[in-house]
């Protein structure tokens, strides 16, 4: 199954515009923004977070066709393809994992909240993007377990 992980790289204090890494994992392969910088290819992870999650939503909507997740600040690209209810994770031309489309939209819905409960504990001051990161996350629990999806 994949695994989508983000890390803060940023020094402390953390905000909700850090800057750190994408880690996606998966059956065929593996990919990471670390070590990735001529150019530097950090991305601000609470903001890019919450558009991954959008993404898998959209291309889980529309049950099937191409989506594509370019983390904020960066020009990391992962890409997905739902073909028969099964979601093919890829960067460039290499396949990283193919996965059933209720457990992707479970690694990503994972993803986020790992995030989120690391924010929580860091971020000092104002949590608006948590505030925000929150929201969309409950938005989307519940849309997915509202809706059956069909291979």
């Amino acid at each position: 199954m994949v695994e989508f992980i983000f890390r803060v790289r940023d020094d402390l204090p953390e905000d909700g515009y850090s800057l750190g890494d994408l880690e996606v994992l998966g059956n065929s392969g593996s990919v990471t923004t670390r070590g990735l910088e001529h150019p530097d290819q950090r991305m601000m992870v609470y903001p890019s977070a919450v558009a991954l999650l959008s993404e898998a939503r959209l291309l889980a909507s529309r049950g099937k066709g191409n989506g594509r997740f370019e983390g904020f600040g960066s020009m990391f690209v992962v890409e997905f393809s739902l073909q028969k209810g099964r979601v093919a994770t890829r960067h460039g031309n290499r396949v990283i994992d193919s996965t059933p489309l209720p457990e992707f939209l479970c690694a990503i819905r994972d993803s986020v909240e790992s995030l989120h409960r690391h924010g929580v504990g860091a971020i000092e001051g104002g949590h608006k993007v948590l505030n925000a990161m929150e929201k969309e996350m409950d938005s989307f629990e519940l849309w997915r377990t509202s809706v059956s999806f069909n291979a």
